[in-house]
């Protein structure tokens, strides 16, 4: 600690001379607009304006629409078997589209990624319960057909 008359100021220095230009024009300092809204609301709190929000406020987290941030330039795929719009990857089936997670045997629930799917009457089935759903007419064999 310096006594005040042993300070060596240089008024060359552009800190220095920055500083004298905020003085001359009076300005107050700039505050940031979140600091500006909490001191309003601590002025506020102080006076006990009825008008004014409180510090404390209870606020829910954002929901995010995912098909109003799309827009109408696309339309999301809806899953044939839950009814929700499909983000992402999706298993097309024909004119169908489902979750990964939907793509799954009528019957037993079985996830078919790495069995492949069988239609009959528009539901899709693993192989054994799309054998079991198929009756041949009489003198024929069911059999399977895998695609090219």
């Amino acid at each position: 600690a310096q006594p005040p008359s042993s300070l060596v100021i240089d008024k060359e220095s552009e800190v220095y001379k920055m500083l004298q230009e905020k003085q001359e024009l009076n300005e107050p300092p700039k505050q940031s607009t979140s600091f500006l809204v909490l001191q309003e609301i601590l002025e506020s709190e102080e006076k006990g304006d009825p008008n004014k929000p409180s510090g404390f406020r209870s606020v829910k987290a954002p929901v995010t629409k995912v098909a109003a941030s799309i827009g109408n330039a696309q339309k999301l795929p809806m899953c044939d078997k839950c009814g929700t719009g499909i983000v992402g990857v999706f298993v097309k089936l024909r004119d169908h589209h489902r979750h990964p997670e939907c793509y799954v045997c009528t019957d037993c629930g079985t996830n078919l990624k790495q069995k492949g799917h069988f239609f009959v009457e528009d539901q899709i089935y693993c192989e054994k319960h799309a054998r079991e759903r198929v009756t041949p007419p009489e003198g024929y064999e069911v059999v399977t057909v895998f695609p090219k």
